[in-house]
């Protein structure tokens, strides 16, 4: 499963576009549970408890929901 995580942080790395349709976490400091692409590092995160983090941080929310299925990250991400 992590292995997927990283592909899809690689696909957004490299299709910019498909980071326009997302919304950007701007004013929060503590992220809520779910699963976050990390414009700086290029990864995809599932976070299971709120976690800290630094304002200015380019991330993006791709849902609340931890567990989610890698199929509807790519759903989300593709527009649909």
């Amino acid at each position: 499963m992590q292995q997927e995580l990283n592909e899809l942080g690689l696909w957004l790395a490299e299709h910019p576009e498909a980071v326009r349709r997302l919304k950007p976490v701007r004013s929060s400091v503590v992220l809520k549970p779910g699963v976050y692409y990390n414009r700086g590092t290029g990864m995809v995160e599932r976070i299971y408890a709120p976690q800290h983090v630094a304002l200015g941080n380019r991330i993006f929310r791709l849902s609340g929901d931890p567990g989610a299925p890698v199929e509807e990250l790519w759903r989300k991400v593709m527009g649909g």
